[in-house]
């Protein structure tokens, strides 16, 4: 229940109906336009999701090749980009791979979005705009670029990776009003201490994992039920010891309850390895009813009203009495909205085995959390749009159907309202849907370690041997992804 009210008035460039009016004299375009947007982008992509699902990566990247249509819908030029990243990445082509994601940056960088409501955009849907991406996936994408360079031994390249993903949050936090707002990102900060550590640079990890641990601790336990890893315990005792903060170990090892053996060596030979789990959740669309009635008693004011959902909306009309009579006389609208259904993961916990022992995984990153956390925050924003795009549809319809020499025109725009309100359905779906990682100490010279992942009936899969050649006291990335999932949820 959100018991929520939102002054909405229509913005000064569209209260001309006229206007509106006569554009749908060409209502016979929009229906295509609309039809065409029935489908939702997962839809639309099934072919390249299933390649994926069947790890057969090759055959992803050549559908991604075949389609040209990327590049007369610009609208959907930063998916093209992010999803061609991503494949590349799954393939180990991780030059490639990095060329396509910094497209996507300075996609996002360029991108000079217009805050106000497109005009656009209230005629038809949001999916004739173009996709600017979710803020988290425009964090995320570095993420990538980071794993490329880490890969590529490039770990000044990757330290700037992980910058930017804590600059583009940055960016984000001030763009909604929710009290419990995901405003901070932990996995990034603890991506920064990892890229540190492998450096040498251990006060700069320390600080960095210390970061990381009290948004885990303040930020995602609270909103994302995602809890301090356990690895970044381990690797925030072990930074500390290095740069010489004894009191800090002694703090942390009574707040953690653990003991840390000092006698570990910062020569240590290790191997982060990063399990990206599952694909993220796919957008799908919501209808919603909601009442019109007077507000108040209060002339050129009427209230949009869901009870079951506890949304009141006071909507200003102006001194118009007949857009006041023509949304009155509705009684009802239905709006569409964006929302979210997970993919279930197959895999629900992992290992990695080495001639040192068996480590368990910890969650760093729940981004299937993440994306349904992210549409709450934005979802009076999302409503008030919408509910202004219904109404000025609607007026239209009134305005047509006053004159009875538009008939013809007030029919055609009735349906088209009704017809063209549809939800941004598109996102970034090959996104993982969680990303854990776990250190393995590594003793000098060539060696062969296992990932072993297991289903919630405790079945062995995704089996996979990696070979090490490691010098004494470096650290390696590894990183493997399991995109299988057995069913839809809607949370």
């Amino acid at each position: 229940m959100h018991n929520t009210s939102q002054m909405l008035q229509l913005p000064m460039p569209v209260r001309g109906i006229n206007l509106f009016t006569n554009l749908l004299k060409y209502v016979s375009l929009c229906f295509l336009l609309v039809i065409s947007a029935c489908s939702s982008y997962y839809q639309k992509n099934e072919k390249l999701m299933d390649a994926v699902y069947q790890n057969k990566f090759d055959v992803a990247n050549k559908l991604l090749d075949n389609d040209k249509k990327w590049e007369k819908r610009s609208k959907n030029k930063l998916l093209f980009y992010l999803n061609k990243g991503t494949v590349l990445w799954m393939q180990g082509d991780y030059v490639n791979s990095n060329i396509y994601f910094r497209k996507a940056d300075f996609f996002v960088e360029d991108f000079q979005k217009n805050y106000g409501l497109s005009f656009l955009s209230i005629l038809v849907n949001p999916n004739v705009l173009t996709y600017p991406g979710e803020d988290y996936e425009q964090v995320l994408l570095h993420y990538y670029g980071a794993l490329n360079y880490l890969s590529l031994n490039q770990y000044d390249e990757a330290l700037v990776e992980g910058k930017r993903m804590l600059e583009k949050m940055d960016k984000n936090t001030d763009k909604y009003k929710s009290k419990n707002k995901f405003k901070r990102d932990a996995f990034a900060h603890n991506l920064l201490g990892i890229i540190y550590d492998a450096k040498g640079e251990y006060n700069d990890a320390f600080i960095a994992y210390r970061n990381a641990y009290e948004v885990y601790k303040e930020d995602y336990l609270k909103m994302l039920s995602t809890p301090v890893p356990a690895q970044l315990k381990l690797d925030l005792l072990r930074t500390a010891y290095f740069s010489g903060f004894y009191d800090e170990v002694k703090n942390y090892e009574q707040e953690f309850n653990m003991v840390f053996d000092k006698n570990t060596s910062r020569k240590t030979s290790n191997v982060v390895f990063f399990w990206n789990n599952g694909l993220c959740p796919v957008k799908d669309q919501l209808s919603v009813n909601f009442a019109i009635i007077p507000y108040g008693g209060k002339s050129g004011w009427v209230e949009f009203v869901n009870l079951d959902l506890g949304f009141h909306f006071p909507f200003y009309l102006g001194d118009n009495q007949n857009k006041e009579k023509g949304l009155l006389d509705m009684k009802f609208v239905r709006i569409a909205l964006p929302k979210f259904i997970s993919r279930q993961n197959y895999y629900t916990k992992a290992n990695l085995i080495s001639n040192q022992g068996t480590y368990n995984f910890s969650l760093a990153e729940d981004i299937n959390a993440i994306a349904f956390r992210s549409l709450e925050d934005r979802l009076l924003k999302e409503l008030g749009e919408a509910l202004l795009r219904v109404a000025l549809k609607q007026f239209a319809v009134y305005e047509a159907s006053q004159d009875k020499n538009n008939a013809g025109i007030a029919l055609a725009a009735s349906i088209y309202s009704a017809l063209s309100e549809q939800a941004d359905t598109r996102n970034w779906q090959l996104l993982p849907s969680a990303i854990s990682y776990t250190r393995l100490p590594m003793s000098e010279g060539k060696q062969t370690i296992s990932f072993e992942a297991y289903t919630r009936n405790n079945e062995k899969g995704a089996a996979k041997t990696f070979d090490v050649d490691i010098k004494n006291g470096q650290t390696k990335i590894l990183m493997i992804q399991t995109p299988e999932f057995i069913g839809f949820s809607p949370k």
